[in-house]
């Protein structure tokens, strides 16, 4: 039951579904991603100068085709079940920002037996602080159902239930509408090619 799982547990569900809903342009999912690894920072010693970028593990990568190269998107998935706090992601995947991911997201699980007042109520603040502070991030918000379709509260509310298919449509175009400011920064780029070495990601 998805309301009974665990948030690590629903990682490896939603990277199931995406993985076999996923459209032309999506190459490759992955989950559960340590960036804190010995391979991560003997590659860094190997190529370049300076201190070892933060430990950080990222719950989602999409590796999306683009223009030129692979576009990776870094993703940050808070699950809620029951109460907890609202702001519940935004420091990580503010820190996702310093690998060189060209976009972030925050994305923000409800279980479905929540009620949709509970989660407006928890949209809410996360909405006003994203755009009010005009964050680099592409922020959704949406419950999962058992038949691995989803209800949008956030960036638009509705009842209608969207497929993975869809949801990944939508993400990508958000996402490529809403890039990772930081990647002007020499080190972050360095830091990119790291990330792509150990993704194993040509381009």
């Amino acid at each position: 039951m998805i309301k009974e799982v665990k948030e690590k547990e629903l990682l490896n569900i939603l990277r199931d579904l995406l993985e076999s809903k996923k459209t032309s342009n999506l190459r490759k999912i992955f989950a559960k991603t340590n960036l804190s690894t010995k391979e991560f920072q003997e590659i860094w010693k190997d190529w370049w100068e300076g201190e070892t970028p933060p430990r950080e593990e990222v719950d989602l990568i999409l590796v999306f085709r683009g223009f030129d190269e692979p576009f990776l998107v870094g993703i940050e998935v808070e699950y809620f079940r029951t109460k907890r706090s609202p702001y519940s992601g935004l420091e990580q995947v503010l820190s996702y920002g310093l690998f060189g991911f060209d976009s972030l997201v925050l994305w923000h699980v409800f279980a479905p037996s929540l009620e949709d007042k509970f989660v407006e109520r928890y949209v809410k603040p996360v909405r006003e602080l994203v755009e009010g502070f005009n964050l680099p991030i592409v922020y959704i918000a949406t419950k999962i159902f058992e038949n691995g379709t989803f209800e949008y509260f956030y960036p638009f509310s509705t009842s209608f239930k969207y497929s993975a298919t869809d949801l990944l449509s939508n993400l990508e175009k958000s996402c490529i509408n809403r890039k990772n400011p930081l990647l002007l920064n020499d080190e972050v780029q360095r830091r990119r090619n790291v990330l792509k070495v150990l993704l194993k990601i040509p381009g």
